[in-house]
């Protein structure tokens, strides 16, 4: 919805910029230029882009930045965002190399977030796993709202689909820029081909206007024993969150448990299996990166959550 505003400039997701940020202090510049322009996500943002692209860059920091730069200057735009969810969990780092930052956190009731990664063809989570992830990103980005409050927003997704007009000029007044008449609906990314078939389904409504119906689909779709695992693990900080449970006393069943911890690690392979189908330059190169970089064995502990 930001990317309709002329001056913004949001790329597709890009899980890479945290392990170059993370390991500024543990190789060269050189070392983590020359790596960083072969990223394929970065060939999924429509750029090509070589080390001496990135010459006049001091820091890794500015290194990224001017890849953002670049890519906000293909539309026009001189404003440069990031929509990679899992970047909430690293704002410390994020907001002392980007000290003019924004934050909007935006928040969405846990049982409509479990539901969908349960039927995810990316992610292809289940309601514990999915529920852990849950509170964590959203305890991170509750952390940054308490810490530095003038910089960051809250926004709910009920609102936002809603009320998007309201919700999206609330961001956008945020952030610095006139609140001008934009559609609800999402830009069309640019990108590689190869990026936009493993992304179809779940990017399949971005050009759509935002609706109401998926407030509450978990309603419909997500089974009571998902639903007590959900509410167990997320139901106090939902409830203060202003998302009234359904059930009084939920409890986490041991055995339910244990087999979807089973169930994740051939879920996991699942997934592997669709990355290596449409997106195998990208999961070698994340494999090969994590490992130079020393940051393997932290992504493969964290991959369930």
């Amino acid at each position: 919805m930001l990317n309709r505003h002329p001056r913004v400039a949001i790329p597709l997701e890009s899980l890479f910029i945290i392990d170059y940020l993370q390991a500024a202090s543990s190789f060269s510049l050189e070392q983590l230029k020359a790596m960083l322009v072969r990223e394929p996500e970065i060939k999924e943002w429509g750029l090509e882009v070589s080390a001496t692209d990135l010459e006049s860059c001091p820091t890794i920091a500015d290194c990224i930045a001017e890849l953002h730069e670049m890519y906000a200057a293909q539309s026009g735009a001189d404003v440069w965002g990031q929509k990679t969810p899992r970047l909430v969990r690293h704002l410390d780092l994020l907001e002392s190399m980007f000290p003019a930052a924004r934050v909007i956190h935006l928040i969405r009731d846990p049982r409509a977030v479990v539901n969908s990664l349960i039927r995810s063809d990316v992610h292809r989570s289940d309601s514990y796993h999915a529920s852990l992830r849950w509170l964590k990103d959203v305890q991170y980005g509750l952390e940054s709202e308490t810490r530095r409050p003038d910089v960051t927003i809250r926004l709910r997704y009920a609102e936002l689909v809603t009320r998007p007009e309201e919700a999206v000029s609330q961001a956008l007044e945020f952030i610095g820029l006139s609140a001008n008449r934009i559609s609800g609906t999402a830009q069309s990314a640019g990108g590689k081909e190869e990026y936009s078939e493993f992304y179809a389904n779940i990017h399949g409504n971005l050009n759509r206007q935002p609706t109401a119906s998926f407030i509450d689909k978990w309603r419909r779709e997500l089974s009571s024993e998902d639903l007590e695992v959900v509410e167990a693990i997320c139901g106090p900080l939902m409830a203060e969150l202003g998302f009234e449970p359904e059930l009084t006393s939920p409890r986490l069943k041991r055995g339910r448990i244990r087999k979807m911890k089973i169930r994740r690690v051939f879920l996991a392979l699942l997934q592997a299996m669709r990355y290596a189908r449409f997106r195998r330059n990208y999961l070698a190169y994340l494999i090969w990166r994590k490992s130079r970089l020393g940051l393997l064995r932290e992504f493969l502990w964290n991959v369930n959550y």
